[in-house]
C-alpha cells in the first residue's frame, strides 16, 4: 500500500482468526490504521486479494460484503447528538430493522454494557470510557463477524479500560474476530490471544507467545472485571 508516493507497508497475509482477541501493534505512522481501514473496506489498497469461506475475490468485489460484516471503531468515536439508546439504534435503523426488533436490541446491548441507567442521556455528554462502552454497544447490535479498533483503549483510566476489556473480550466469546491497533503492547498485553507487529520495513510479523499462537474458539480469559453501574 502506498500514500502520496511512498510505500506504507507489503502485507502478505492478515488473517481475522473467530474468536480471537489480536493485539495490532507498531510504531505511530506505520500504517496500523490504513491496514484496518483497507480490512473495513474504507481504504482501496493498490492491490489486494480477499479470501472469504475459501473463495477468492478482488478488493472491489469485496467490499460490499466487508462494509457488512466488518466494523471499524475511531479511537474517539462519534456520538451523535441524541440518547445513548438512540446512538445504540442507529445502525438499525440505517437497515430498516422494524422498530419492534430494534427496541427489544437496544434494550439487549444496554444490557449488554452496562449502560441501562444511561439510556436517556445525551450520548456527547458521557466520560471517555462510557463513549466506548456505548461505541461496542453500537457496533454488537450489527452482529459483526469482525470488529477492528484503532487505539481505541489509548487514554482511558485504568478503571474505564478494564470495563472496555470486559466487553471486548465479551465479543470475543461470541466468536467475534477482534483486532486492536496500538502503539503500547505492554499496556493491553493482558487483553490479547495473538500479537501482529507492523514494522518499520512494512511486513506484518506474527509475535504471538507460543502458547497463543495457536487461536481457538476456546481463548483464554483474562481476569477481567464487567462494567460497574452508577452507584456500585
Amino acid at each position: 500500500m502506498s500514500y502520496s508516493r511512498r510505500r506504507l507497508f507489503e502485507v502478505e497475509l492478515f488473517v481475522f482468526e473467530p474468536g480471537t482477541c489480536t493485539l495490532l501493534s507498531g510504531r505511530n505512522g506505520a500504517g496500523k490504521t490504513t491496514l484496518l481501514k483497507i480490512a473495513a473496506g474504507l481504504l482501496k489498497p493498490d492491490r489486494a486479494i480477499v479470501r472469504i469461506e475459501g473463495r477468492d475475490f478482488t478488493w472491489r468485489a469485496a467490499r460490499p460484503f466487508l462494509r457488512h460484516r466488518v466494523i471499524y471503531l475511531h479511537q474517539f468515536p462519534y456520538m451523535f447528538n441524541t440518547s445513548v439508546a438512540k446512538n445504540i439504534a442507529y445502525g438499525l435503523r440505517q437497515l430498516r430493522i422494524p422498530r419492534a426488533e430494534t427496541k427489544a436490541r437496544v434494550s439487549q446491548a444496554l444490557e449488554w454494557s452496562g449502560l441501562e441507567e444511561l439510556a436517556e442521556r445525551d450520548a456527547r455528554t458521557l466520560s471517555g470510557g462510557e463513549k466506548q462502552r456505548v461505541a461496542l454497544a453500537r457496533a454488537r447490535v450489527l452482529s459483526p463477524d469482525v470488529l477492528l479498533l484503532d487505539e481505541s483503549l489509548s487514554g482511558l483510566d485504568p478503571e474505564a479500560r478494564q470495563q472496555t476489556y470486559f466487553l471486548i473480550r465479551r465479543m470475543v466469546s461470541e466468536q467475534v474476530a477482534v483486532v486492536v491497533a496500538t502503539h503500547d503492547y505492554e499496556l493491553l498485553r493482558q487483553l490479547g490471544d495473538r500479537h501482529l507487529i507492523l514494522t518499520d520495513a512494512g511486513h506484518l510479523e506474527d509475535r504471538s507467545p507460543k502458547t497463543t499462537a495457536a487461536p481457538s474458539s476456546h481463548a483464554r480469559a483474562p481476569n477481567i472485571s464487567p462494567p460497574r453501574r452508577r452507584g456500585q
